[in-house]
């Protein structure tokens, strides 16, 4: 194991959140708030810790192989949200570390789920970093210093791969900086017409800038405790909707749509037509059930039924109202979008509709052997063979997902959770979508409730997910620290 080249990558990535607390520094200048303990302390002990990893960690050799990248990986992660939890924990927000820490990765991994009580009497500056952790965490630590940041030198392809182990990002150029730089500009473009658009529906400026970084890092965070029922506003929420939709799409079909203009190649894409299916279907049955049973309006009942399952869906976690308190019978697809979420390669969570698609063929295609177990039927998407080992991949990964909703569960129910409380935030950690829809963590329940064991747990499981699951698991392995 290179140690000396893990040292030096996470003393640079150290830096970048000392400019990310820096200008949230600026905010609170901006509103005359004082900072200087909340922000300026984790800035300097950013600083200081970057200076004392790089010099651990002079003199590397150059050379980075998977196992380097995915401990590098799965520490930024970990690293970021221990000095991100510092502003909640110095500002006197939360005196719980377990709180504090819950808040900082729920962040960073765009979860959204939130431990506050008093998010609107919050200072401007933390609102801010709660949101701005969400659009960092949305494409990714690594992926946003490899966009932002000079080239670090070493090892960009394995340190990529390893954070998006689950994604098909797809290459728009050969060098892996140049395609992070193409998305990186797509996705502040995207961001910055998302706050405009709120701007210009009725959110104050800063509302809407904070709004459009929980929007396109599909995070969900707030600056009100009510979410987007404080706003009252229609046209709020349709815009939402808009941008919540292009945030779920794989990144790569929105630079062929946007950019090159190529809508024939977008629209043929098997997985983008998964995700259609599943929102409209499940937007169809939420629609039709808040009209017949809970007697709403059309307009109504469309409007709620596609806001929250385009916010489910794409795993931002808005909510304009408690879906709990609708009919029974929507709860079950609640519960289906939460686990699926939107494409790979968006910002999104979940076990990603590329893979209930592969599963899909693969169980259309086992019945066909069945019938006719002579035969040969390739397994396709987009027109192109899946190898096996990919198809193994996605069964393993599924399999590792409700292993760890199993064994989260039973760990929370011997809290004192009742099950579904306990399978709700398991699943809602898990795919990082935040709201929970049991019966103490509810839609727009703090998770304050929960006791110290349970938010670290939750918090595990909210970084195995944004990590794929995969990335935080290998270095648990034995042969991990073996050399082969």
């Amino acid at each position: 194991m290179n140690y000396k080249i893990i040292w030096s990558v996470l003393g640079q990535l150290l830096f970048l959140e000392a400019v990310l607390l820096l200008g949230t520094w600026g905010v609170a200048y901006i509103y005359h708030e004082d900072a200087l303990l909340s922000f300026g302390l984790p800035t300097f002990l950013s600083i200081l810790g970057g200076m004392l990893l790089k010099f651990a960690g002079r003199g590397f050799e150059n050379r980075m192989g998977r196992r380097e990248g995915f401990l590098i990986v799965s520490s930024t992660w970990v690293l970021f949200s221990v000095v991100g939890m510092l502003p909640f924990l110095l500002s006197g927000t939360e005196s719980r570390v377990s709180c504090t820490f819950f808040e900082a990765m729920s962040g960073f991994t765009t979860t959204g789920a939130t431990v506050l009580n008093n998010i609107d009497s919050l200072p401007h500056c933390i609102n801010f970093w709660r949101t701005l952790t969400h659009w960092v965490g949305g494409v990714g630590i690594v992926f946003f210093t490899i966009a932002i940041l000079p080239n670090m030198g070493v090892g960009e392809q394995k340190l990529f791969s390893a954070e998006a182990s689950g994604l098909n990002i797809g290459k728009l150029h050969p060098r892996i900086r140049t395609t992070a730089r193409w998305i990186g500009g797509l996705y502040f473009f995207l961001t910055m017409a998302c706050a405009v658009s709120l701007y210009f529906v009725g959110m104050t400026p800063f509302d809407a800038i904070c709004h459009a970084f929980s929007t396109m890092g599909t995070g969900g965070f707030s600056t009100h405790q009510t979410s987007i029922a404080f706003f009252d506003s229609i046209q709020i929420e349709y815009v939402l909707i808009l941008f919540m939709f292009f945030a779920s799409i794989n990144f790569t079909l929105l630079y062929l749509a946007i950019i090159k203009h190529r809508w024939k190649d977008v629209w043929k894409d098997g997985e983008l037509r998964c995700f259609l299916l599943i929102l409209v279907s499940v937007t169809v049955v939420g629609a039709l059930v808040l009209h017949l049973v809970d007697h709403r309006p059309w307009e109504t009942a469309v409007r709620l039924s596609t806001f929250h399952t385009i916010a489910i869906q794409s795993t931002t976690g808005f909510t304009t109202e408690d879906f709990m308190l609708w009919h029974p019978s929507t709860w079950m697809f609640v519960a289906f979008i939460t686990m699926v979420g939107a494409c790979a390669g968006s910002t999104s969570g979940g076990i990603k509709c590329i893979r209930i698609l592969t599963i899909w063929k693969a169980i259309v295609n086992e019945f066909r052997l069945i019938l006719h177990p002579h035969a040969v039927f390739p397994l396709r998407i987009n027109s192109q063979p899946l190898p096996p080992a990919v198809v193994r991949n996605v069964f393993v990964f599924v399999a590792c997902y409700f292993g760890l909703t199993l064994f989260g569960s039973i760990a929370l129910m011997a809290m004192g959770l009742s099950m579904m409380d306990s399978v709700s935030c398991c699943i809602t950690s898990l795919s990082n979508v935040g709201p929970g829809y049991g019966y103490r963590i509810g839609p727009l329940d703090s998770w304050n409730v929960l006791p110290d064991a349970a938010l670290w747990i939750n918090s595990f499981l909210m970084l195995a997910g944004r990590l794929e699951i995969f990335s935080l698991l290998l270095p648990f392995i034995p042969d991990f620290w073996r050399d082969n």
